[in-house]
């Protein structure tokens, strides 16, 4: 349960997000669970549970709350896997915060606050009985922040042994994507083959070869580990890097660099490629890459990129593969923000006179070639299009894509349905939609996601809306 992880905003700025190949959730290493509960038992027997039960909305500028406070903050720091730690107490059917160890540093939740306990708080409201802890990881976003943490969880007692509160220990990461608002430049192919093929040449394919699976806390794994994560860290654009291997038809992780941190993947940990993980598979024989690519995980919408090159042993063998990626969460602020940005530089005017049989017209050509320029200059946009209502449809106007003859023209109907609501918003104001959603072209499926603004006259009426649709295809 993340019930606090808001306050780790301002913690933990500058650390990266990352993504598994094939979009795999976050497994718990082994006996994380039983660390979780020693950490929470640890706290726990330190806290002044008199002082704890006493405190009341209001006193979080009294010695008292400040001693816990700062109690817990200086676990925490003493204990760099731990990111968030915090203390509950039950009143009737619900649980409120208590002491937080970031309160005052930010978003953090001030005595009092209320959180409604689920089906799913089953581990969190074991603790408040015995020591416990979460057997999954959970993944919030808040902008362009990620979060992935699993918590463990013990109870707090007073002097007579009653119990008075609980603590919640978190570990994992939260993680800053890029800058809110766009995604990075776009790396070329030539880039990405570049960086990936620097790392695979400073890795040891024979050691590299030797690790299987239960040899995480070797120092062989640990130093191919953290080799991965200083070449992260020098090479800003690079967000996650990894190094896999064939098995049979399938393939495995051997390396990660994120393995430790409740992200990264275990030696062994599977993945069957499918017929689009052609550049994938090229990269055991050769550098490849690949274009953006969008992908769901957990509750993310991500775009990413990625570029491979083979690593070979000191006979020249290749032993395995490196994994460079790039990218880039995609927020619904993001999404508003780029329909804001090309409304803003169209002519509502002109916009708004245009008619059937107006598709050869300069007015027409004059927007629509803005659209298209305005796609091509943004990292992951794949299409951007104008629309207005007509009585109870919607038709369209201008589509960065029209060629003479094609569709949709002005006027080409489009029929809303009750999953149109965030695109009917945004002839109001901004809007964006929350999910992927899968379209079928004529030889590729789309998945995209979208982001719609209002387009106005030169009186401020509102005379259309243009839609943004970030996303990728795949041939047929």
């Amino acid at each position: 349960m993340a019930i606090g992880v808001i306050a780790l905003i301002i913690v933990a700025a500058g650390i990266w997000v990352v993504f598994s190949q094939g979009g795999n959730d976050p497994v718990p290493e082994e006996n994380i669970q039983e660390e979780l509960k020693a950490h929470a038992m640890e706290i726990a027997a330190q806290i002044d549970g008199d002082a704890f039960a006493a405190l009341k909305p209001g006193d979080e500028t009294t010695p008292e709350f400040i001693a816990i406070r700062d109690q817990l903050a200086a676990f925490r720091d003493a204990h760099p896997e731990i990111l968030y730690v915090y203390t509950m107490r039950k009143v009737g059917n619900a649980t409120e915060y208590v002491v937080d160890a970031d309160y005052g540093s930010g978003d953090a939740p001030r005595i009092g606050e209320v959180y409604y306990p689920t089906e799913g708080d089953a581990a969190f409201l074991a603790g408040f009985e015995e020591p416990s802890a979460e057997d999954e990881y959970y993944t919030e976003t808040w902008g362009n922040i990620v979060a992935t943490t699993i918590s463990g969880y013990a109870p707090i007692r007073d002097s007579s042994g009653a119990v008075v509160g609980l603590v919640g220990v978190d570990m994992g990461s939260v993680k800053v994507i890029a800058d809110a608002g766009t995604l990075p430049k776009a790396p070329t192919e030539a880039e990405l083959k570049a960086l990936a093929t620097e790392i695979a040449g400073k890795i040891d394919g024979d050691t590299l070869a030797a690790l299987k699976p239960g040899d995480e806390t070797t120092a062989e794994f640990i130093a191919i580990r953290d080799q991965l994560v200083a070449f992260r860290d020098e090479n800003p654009g690079v967000i996650y890097i990894y190094t896999m291997r064939k098995v049979g038809n399938a393939t495995e992780y051997i390396v990660d660099a994120d393995y430790g941190t409740g992200d990264g993947v275990e030696i062994g940990y599977t993945y069957l490629p499918t017929e689009e993980d052609t550049a994938f598979l090229a990269g055991f024989e050769r550098p490849s890459a690949e274009p953006y690519y969008i992908g769901e995980w957990g509750d993310v919408v991500y775009m990413a990129t990625s570029g491979y090159a083979p690593i070979k042993d000191a006979s020249g063998a290749v032993v395995g593969v490196v994994c460079v990626d790039i990218g880039s969460v995609i927020t619904e602020d993001m999404l508003k923000d780029l329909a804001v940005e090309i409304a803003g530089k169209i002519d509502g005017d002109a916009l708004a006179a245009l008619k059937p049989g107006d598709e050869t017209t300069s007015e027409f050509i004059a927007i629509r070639d803005r659209l298209a320029a305005f796609r091509d200059e943004k990292p992951g946009v794949l299409y951007v299009y104008t629309m207005r209502k007509v009585g109870d449809t919607i038709e369209y106007i201008v589509d960065a894509d029209y060629t003479p003859g094609d569709e949709p023209a002005i006027g080409t109907i489009y029929q809303p349905t009750d999953a149109d609501s965030r695109l009917l918003a945004g002839f109001v104001g901004p809007s964006a939609e929350s999910e992927l959603s899968t379209e079928e072209w004529d030889n590729a499926t789309a998945f995209i996601i979208s982001g719609y603004a209002p387009v106005k006259d030169s009186t401020g009426a509102i005379v259309g809306l243009v839609g943004v649709d970030m996303g990728s295809t795949v041939p047929h």
